[in-house]
């Protein structure tokens, strides 16, 4: 573990530093896709973070909601997300990947040099970039077990879920496919990322779009790669 900017990272991220920007006063990420997607928000009691990482969103969600659930599978970044969270006591972090189906000992694919960059999928991590492209060879192999979002519907029995961010590198689909049952039962802002550099993510985009507005979910805008969908 290091400490680049005051946030620990794992000691192979060489990612991160090159994309942090001073705010207030501190160094920060992805800012003003956060501001967006807060925007629709209405309600300030319980948010999500799937694809927690190192707590880049968290610590703002946590300043926030009185309550966030964290989703993160990689063990490196769940000991930099407790570092970074030390001074909050309003989160909660599962060890877990989510799909739309279960699985035990599920193979976790990983970039060599960025600690967000993980993935289900190969595809997801070897083509997360425009500006490189990774061989499946230079991808580190983990593994996770695998929930599903709908998992968590006891958990929020009549509670509302007001905001859920998803960055899966290109798994967002598979995780809305499964937590439908949860997301017909919650007024959620639901934040994805879903870029459309090309015709095959247009086409993903485009999928998930349709699944959202069968059970009551609109597209809303979006923020460079951050898609924003509310009831």
């Amino acid at each position: 573990m290091k400490n680049i900017k005051g946030w620990y990272l794992p000691d192979w991220d060489n990612h991160f530093e090159f994309f942090m920007v001073p705010y207030k006063d501190q160094w920060t990420y992805q800012q003003p896709q956060r501001d967006f997607a807060l925007s629709f928000v209405k309600s300030w009691n319980y948010a999500l973070d799937i694809g927690g990482n190192i707590g880049l969103w968290s610590k703002d969600l946590c300043n926030q909601f009185k309550n966030v659930l964290v989703v993160e599978p990689h063990p490196e970044n769940i000991e930099c997300f407790k570092a970074n969270m030390k001074n909050f006591d309003n989160w909660q972090i599962e060890k877990t990947a989510l799909s739309d189906h279960h699985e035990q000992n599920a193979e976790l694919y990983v970039s060599p040099d960025e600690s967000g960059n993980i993935s289900l999928i190969e595809e997801g991590v070897m083509f997360a970039t425009t500006s490189r492209i990774l061989k499946k060879e230079q991808l580190k192999i983990i593994h996770t077990e695998v929930k599903m979002l709908n998992d968590y519907i006891d958990q929020f029995n009549g509670k509302n879920i007001d905001f859920i961010k998803v960055d899966c590198q290109e798994h967002e689909k598979e995780i809305v496919n499964g937590g439908l049952e949860l997301l017909k039962k919650h007024d959620t802002v639901l934040c994805l990322e879903l870029p459309c550099r090309n015709i095959e993510e247009k086409k993903y985009h485009d999928d998930v779009v349709a699944v959202l507005k069968d059970i009551g979910y609109l597209r809303r805008g979006n923020l460079l790669k951050e898609t924003i969908f509310t009831k």
